[in-house]
């Protein structure tokens, strides 16, 4: 489940807020991860995006995760994350607090071999339980200690892996990387990408406890007293990890040139990066020949299934787009709001609705490049225009948020978002009727049962 994830803290954006960026990915692709689903990513297969209310418990409830049991929390905090069919728990998110986090795998010489906690379910556990990025790394790290992750009875070798997260509030980010029950992590200053790959090196703030003599004994690193190499000491694969570290590096690049300047339509460009610019530029309409680029298609080893991006600081909210990010709109999801039901599961398809019809509109485009400009062009003004109408809700509301009164607001946040799925919705409709249909007189149409253009 291969993905990227970006930050930029507010001494590096242009107007002090902190911007956090996550693209889901899934493998081209089912491989048999586990008995509940866990990896089974394909098209047709989420996710989609899912509100939790937070709430309480009593003394002594437990919660089932994907393989563990474990004592709830007394209280819990209101989440919208990103879900897929059979997983218990996130892609990504954000909670009430202005948590975000987001999580990609990584493969290590330390993977469990027994049931332990997903990449999911610490995505979950993280965002209903911390109240601030600190605190989530705190949490986190704490239970991968104690129950360490992946893995399920019978699972094979080659389908354990560990987990990549990348946490962040309004204030703060980490960056940590895991191997079996042990950690690293990284208190983040201004920018940071994260991908598949182990990019912690001897740059940590914070080790697990017994890592580095384990690794010492274990021959992965000298007993010289230097400081451990956390990616040299225990990275599996290091030929394996290519595409992921170019894309890596393509991020961290963007990212470095653009310092101080970041703005929320910068990280969402980055997120559906295709090498602009350089030799390595990847035409979306056809099938990537050189390397894999940020915003992934199917046909490169892997696609992206959805991306989020989160301002971080004031009204808790995200903005996300399903399916890879340069052929949709990211719509805006406020966690005050009920979510529209096109944002949820589709029961039929195990997808959200919304994505089902991105779909239809990507597989009958093809190469056709005249629709995709057409289809780019309705996007994109599309995007300016839910841009300029957030900004205006929200100014509309303020006297709501001052006065404190979540009730209505809730109710006001849960219309413009509905709004903004009906408009995409139409949108779509648009593009998924062909030009030569839309401009056929009434005797000409095809007849009923003829296949066409608009046939899945």
């Amino acid at each position: 489940m291969a993905s990227d994830m970006v930050v930029a803290l507010g001494r590096s954006t242009v107007d002090g807020r902190t911007l956090f960026g996550h693209n889901s990915g899934r493998p081209s692709h089912s491989p048999p991860s586990s008995p509940g689903g866990e990896g089974r990513g394909v098209r047709g297969e989420g996710p989609w995006l899912v509100r939790t209310p937070g709430r309480c418990f009593a003394p002594g409830e437990r919660l089932r995760t994907q393989h563990l049991e474990l004592p709830q929390a007394r209280q819990t905090y209101t989440v919208v994350g990103g879900q897929s069919k059979g997983l218990w728990g996130y892609h990504h998110g954000v909670n009430e607090h202005g948590v975000a986090i987001g999580y990609t795998t990584l493969r290590t010489r330390l993977q469990c071999d027994r049931p332990g906690l997903l990449g999911t379910d610490l995505v979950r556990l993280g965002l209903e339980r911390a109240n601030s990025a600190r605190q989530a790394v705190e949490l986190l790290t704490d239970l991968v200690s104690r129950h360490g992750q992946g893995a399920y009875p019978g699972c094979p070798p080659a389908d354990r892996y560990d987990s990549a997260l990348l946490i962040a509030d309004a204030a703060e980010a980490f960056a940590v990387e895991t191997s079996g029950q042990h950690w690293v992590y990284q208190e983040i200053q201004q920018v940071r990408a994260m991908s598949d790959v182990c990019t912690i090196h001897q740059d940590w703030d914070w080790i697990a406890r017994g890592l580095a003599s384990h690794a010492i004994g274990q021959g992965w690193w000298p007993a010289d007293g230097s400081k451990l190499d956390f990616a040299t000491a225990v990275s599996a694969a290091p030929d394996a990890d290519r595409p992921a570290l170019r894309r890596w590096g393509r991020a961290t690049l963007l990212l470095e040139q653009q310092n101080g300047h970041i703005d929320l339509a910068f990280i969402r460009r980055l997120l559906g990066d295709h090498y602009e610019g350089t030799e390595d530029e990847a035409d979306p309409l056809h099938k990537v020949t050189g390397p894999e680029p940020i915003c992934r298609h199917e046909g490169t080893g892997g696609a992206t299934a959805a991306s989020l991006v989160a301002p971080l600081g004031g009204v808790p909210m995200a903005w996300c787009a399903f399916g890879p990010p340069c052929t949709g709109v990211y719509l805006p999801v406020f966690l005050d709001g009920d979510l529209p039901s096109a944002f949820g599961r589709d029961r039929e398809s195990a997808e959200a609705p919304l994505a089902r019809r991105l779909w239809q509109l990507v597989r009958q485009v093809g190469g056709d490049a005249e629709r995709w400009a057409a289809a780019r062009v309705a996007f994109d003004q599309l995007q300016a225009r839910l841009d300029l109408d957030a900004e205006e809700f929200l100014a509309e509301t303020a006297d709501l948020r001052e006065r404190g009164d979540r009730v209505e607001f809730g109710r006001l946040a849960g219309l413009f978002m509905q709004h903004a799925a009906e408009r995409f919705e139409t949108v779509l409709e648009g593009l998924l009727t062909p030009p030569a249909r839309q401009a056929a007189p009434a005797g000409d149409l095809e007849p009923a049962g003829a296949p066409g253009l608009n046939d899945e």
